[in-house]
């Protein structure tokens, strides 16, 4: 009979997320899951296979934890481009009242594909999913939007972009200076709100 693992799974990856979010895959060894976790190599190991297999349950806990949460600012109602500007007011928010050692690491996904996404195939995945992931919530921000008259429709594509774009920026930007991650992302709120402005005028 299988013995029953006597640890919380779903608490051992979460305590792994910290030191690959704080380190980076390469950097993070053995001994340091190892010590993070509580757990033996061998208990690593047989749970989760090896230490890719325990960065993927890493990474998908994240995007679970992490991500999803703060995209929760595109369920409002109604779509439109106070979405947009709502997550970048919570971007905002986080960077300017979180502990500067959590908004220091960035994010995790921006970071892995900097270190492993150009030569991981697996790696490259999971980073442009999360990509497509905020491209499709800012892409129906912006058709309703346009849908509304608020922008002009040709625009749409371009100004997804540009905004994808500034959710990388802010998030590497937090590394170096969390408070001017934050005077970025208010930026980039304070200029989506006045695309409307703009197109009333």
């Amino acid at each position: 009979m299988a013995r029953t693992r006597a640890f919380d799974e779903t608490e051992a990856v979460r305590k792994a997320l910290g030191v690959f979010w704080s380190r980076g895959y390469e950097a993070t060894s053995l001994s340091d899951l190892e010590s993070a976790t509580g757990l033996n190599r061998s208990s690593l190991y047989q749970a989760f296979e090896s230490k890719r297999g325990l960065f993927a349950r890493a990474v998908a806990l994240y995007l679970q934890e992490v991500i999803t949460p703060r995209l929760t600012v595109f369920a409002a109602s109604p779509a439109g481009l106070s979405q947009v500007t709502a997550y970048f007011e919570s971007l905002a928010n986080t960077m300017g009242t979180a502990p500067p050692t959590l908004t220091r690491r960035g994010c995790l996904l921006v970071n892995t594909a900097t270190e492993l996404a150009p030569h991981d195939a697996e790696a490259h995945r999971a980073v442009e999913d999360y990509r497509a992931l905020l491209q499709g919530h800012l892409l129906r921000a912006l058709e309703a939007a346009a849908r509304a008259g608020v922008i002009p429709r040709k625009s749409v594509t371009r100004r997804v972009e540009l905004l994808v774009g500034a959710v990388i920026g802010v998030l590497v930007t937090a590394r170096l200076d969390p408070a001017a991650a934050a005077k970025l992302a208010r930026a980039t709120a304070s200029e989506v709100a006045d695309w409307a402005r703009d197109e009333g005028a």
